[in-house]
C-alpha cells in the first residue's frame, strides 16, 4: 500500500511518540509498504532510507500558531496528494487514521490534576489550563481529529485511551480499533548486560548487590516522581531495606535534586538527565518504576519488561493494562496511593521474588513487537483502501492512483525535490 504519515518533527531524542513513529516507518517499510512522512523536520538518518519526508511549513511567533500552522498546512498538502491510506498522531486532523499517541486532551488534563491533593487548588489548575489559548487550540484540532463528517478510524493504543475517546469525544465504538503500543524489541538488547552492568554501576559507586530502581520520564511531575520520592523516604523511616533510585530523563532536576536531599534521599537517588544510551540503565538497575499520572500506554515500560525488568506502573498508565499484577510487577490503583507503592517497592527488594517476576518480564516484553502490531495497524489500513473511493476524512480525492518516480531527496509540499539531506545537519 501507498502509506502517508503526519508528524511535526522527527526526532527519537524527543520522546517516545517520536520513536514510534520513526519504527512504525521502518517496520511499514520492512511489510513492502511505500511510506512518505509530512513533517516540518527530520533529524538526518533517523528515517529509514526508503521512507519520503515531504516538508511542511510551520509558521507563526508563538508554540501555538506554530502548530495550528503545521496542521492546516498538513491538511492542504495532503489534499494534493493520493494515497492508499494516510494516518496522523499528534496535533493534526487531516487523516483516514488517527493514533492519538499523547491520548485525549481533556482525559489527560483531568488526570494531571489528580497531583493537587487541594481540591482549590485542583479547581485553579484546571481553571488556568482552560483560560491557556493552548487549550482552546488542542480542543479545535481534536473537534476536528474525531469530527462524525470525518469518519476516521481511530486507534486506541489502550482501553484507558478507547474510554476517553467515547466519553469526551464521543467517538462510535464502531471506529475505534484497540491496538496496544509497540517497540522494537531488538534496540534494547545488549550483547554483554552483565559487563554492561557492573561497568555503569561503577561509574555511579554502587556495589553489585544493591537494588536499583529506574525511573525515566520528561516530565517529572506527570510521571510520578514526587509521591515516589516520598514512599522511597517512608520506607527509609521505617528502615526496609536501601533502595536506590536512577532518575532519567530530562526534567526539573534541580527542583526534584532539592526536594530528595529534603526527603533524606540524598545519597540513594542517582539524576543522569538525558543519557544517550538508555540500555545501560536498564542493565544497571533491577526494576522498573514510574507511578503515572496519565500515560495511554508507555513505550519506556515496554522496553523495561523486554529488558526483563519488573515494572511498578499505575491504572493511569495503559501499559499497565498489560501487566498481570504480582506476576510482571505491580500495577498501582493510583500514584498517590502510598500504601500499594511503598508494598510493591519492599517486594522488588525480595531478591527470589523479582527473580521471578523479571523472567516473566521478560517474556511478555518479548512479545511486544513491532512486527505484530503493525499486522494489526494494517488491517486497518486495509479498510481503509478497500472503501477509498469516496472517503472524506483529508479530502475530496480518492484511490490509489500510481504514485509516479519516488525522489530520494526530501520533497516540499509543492511536489519539488529538493536537495538530498546532507549528512549531520538539522532539517
Amino acid at each position: 500500500m501507498r502509506l502517508a504519515l503526519n508528524f511535526a518533527r522527527i526526532d527519537p531524542s524527543k520522546g517516545g511518540a517520536e520513536t514510534y513513529v520513526i519504527d512504525l516507518c521502518r517496520s511499514l517499510v520492512r511489510a513492502g509498504h511505500d511510506v512518505d512522512v509530512f513533517a516540518e523536520s527530520w533529524q538526518p538518518g533517523a528515517l529509514p532510507p526508503e521512507v519520503r519526508p515531504i516538508r511542511v511549513a510551520a509558521t507563526g511567533r508563538t508554540r501555538g500558531s506554530r502548530i495550528w500552522s503545521f496542521a492546516r498546512n498538513s491538511e492542504a498538502a495532503i489534499r494534493r496528494s493520493d494515497y492508499d491510506c494516510t494516518v496522523g498522531f499528534i496535533n493534526t486532523y487531516a487523516h483516514d487514521v488517527i493514533i492519538p499517541q499523547g491520548g485525549v486532551h481533556a482525559g489527560s488534563l483531568r488526570a494531571n490534576a489528580q497531583r493537587f491533593r487541594n481540591p482549590i487548588l485542583r479547581g485553579l489548575y484546571l481553571l488556568g489550563k482552560r483560560l491557556n489559548p493552548k487549550y482552546a487550540l488542542y480542543g479545535a484540532i481534536e473537534r476536528r481529529q474525531y469530527a462524525a463528517s470525518r469518519r476516521a478510524r481511530v486507534v486506541a493504543v489502550s482501553h484507558m485511551v478507547r474510554r476517553h475517546l467515547q466519553e469526551h469525544r464521543h467517538v462510535p465504538s464502531e471506529r475505534i480499533h484497540v491496538i496496544p503500543n509497540a517497540i522494537d524489541v531488538g534496540r534494547v538488547r545488549l550483547e554483554q548486560p552483565g559487563a554492561v552492568r557492573c561497568a555503569f554501576r561503577s561509574r555511579l559507586g554502587l556495589e553489585p548487590t544493591d537494588v536499583v530502581g529506574l525511573f525515566v520520564g520528561h516530565n517529572f511531575a506527570l510521571k510520578g516522581l514526587r509521591p515516589l520520592l516520598k514512599a522511597l523516604a517512608e520506607r527509609s523511616a521505617a528502615g526496609g531495606k536501601p533502595i536506590h533510585l536512577l532518575v532519567g530523563g530530562g526534567g526539573r532536576v534541580e527542583a526534584y535534586g532539592r526536594h530528595a536531599r529534603a526527603q533524606g534521599l540524598g545519597d540513594a537517588v542517582h539524576f543522569l538527565g538525558y543519557h544517550p544510551d538508555i540500555r545501560e540503565c536498564y542493565a544497571a538497575s533491577d526494576f522498573f518504576v514510574l507511578p503515572s499520572y496519565y500515560d495511554p500506554c508507555s513505550l519506556v515500560v515496554l522496553e523495561a519488561l523486554a529488558f526483563g525488568l519488573p515494572v511498578i506502573t499505575t491504572k493511569q498508565n495503559g501499559a499497565g493494562e498489560l501487566i498481570a499484577d504480582g506476576r510482571e510487577g505491580y500495577v498501582l490503583n493510583a500514584p498517590d496511593a502510598l500504601g500499594e507503592l511503598v508494598a510493591a517497592l519492599d517486594r522488588m527488594t525480595e531478591d527470589a521474588h523479582r527473580a521471578a517476576m523479571a523472567r516473566a518480564a521478560a517474556e511478555l516484553g518479548a512479545k511486544q513487537t513491532f512486527d505484530r502490531h503493525v499486522e494489526a495497524l494494517v488491517r486497518v489500513f486495509e479498510e481503509v483502501a478497500a472503501t477509498r473511493d469516496g472517503h472524506d476524512s483529508h479530502g475530496p480525492r480518492g484511490g490509489s492512483r500510481p504514485h509516479g518516480h519516488r525522489s530520494k531527496g526530501r520533497t516540499d509540499t509543492s511536489g519539488c525535490p529538493e536537495r538530498p539531506v546532507e549528512p549531520g545537519r538539522m532539517t
